[in-house]
């Protein structure tokens, strides 16, 4: 998987692009590091919308999806994507939180309270995604993030999925039946999925 090559890496060595009040930071990049992108969520678990239902044990799921484009006079034309996606949830008899990410499954990570699981959260994040070459026009990122509050079941089945077992047998009437109450539950209690976008300046490499 492309997200594989996603890495940390500190904020003070990249310059974001000026996105004020914003719960996702994306940044160009810059000429040492070959104009590759970086994000970073910012503040999400200050949302009680989104705490409420954590510490009531339903995982979170917060999907990533980066784009980089071509400036064109007419059709501008998208050069490469990635998507990634980070899983939070509260161990109920401990009350510490784990948090697991797509591209490295084997290395989920325990925090012992919400304000740690949210540090660790709102780290910056290298795209999978090289930068463009250089003296080939003018070029910009789009960035998207959804943050979905899951059931119990969707969040085993997307483990399985992430693994690349197989989610649900086919003809599984009932099972996609109580999915899709479950999920028609959430939204009427207002838990509905919460998404953001961000996009850099034009910048030429």
């Amino acid at each position: 998987m492309i997200a594989a090559a996603l890495a940390a890496v500190p904020a003070a060595a990249l310059t974001a692009a000026a996105q004020e009040e914003s719960y996702l930071l994306l940044s160009p990049g810059t000429p040492e590091n070959g104009w590759r992108a970086a994000l970073r969520p910012v503040a999400l678990l200050s949302d009680s919308a989104l705490v409420r239902p954590l510490l009531s044990g339903l995982p979170l799921r917060f999907h990533f999806e980066l784009e980089l484009w071509h400036d064109r006079f007419l059709f501008d034309g998208l050069v490469d994507q990635a998507a990634w996606s980070l899983i939070l949830y509260q161990e109920p008899l401990t009350g510490e939180y784990n948090l697991t990410r797509s591209w490295e499954l084997e290395r989920d990570e325990w925090l012992p309270t919400l304000e740690a699981a949210s540090r660790a959260l709102e780290r910056w994040y290298m795209a999978p995604i090289q930068g463009p070459d250089p003296n080939t026009g003018r070029y910009y990122y789009e960035a998207r993030l959804e943050v979905e509050i899951l059931s119990l079941g969707d969040l085993d089945e997307l483990q399985h999925w992430l693994r690349g077992e197989v989610g649900e047998q086919e003809g599984d009437v009932g099972g996609a039946i109580t999915r899709g109450f479950k999920r028609l539950f959430i939204r009427l209690i207002g838990l509905s999925a919460r998404k953001y976008e961000a996009r850099t300046e034009l910048f030429r490499p």
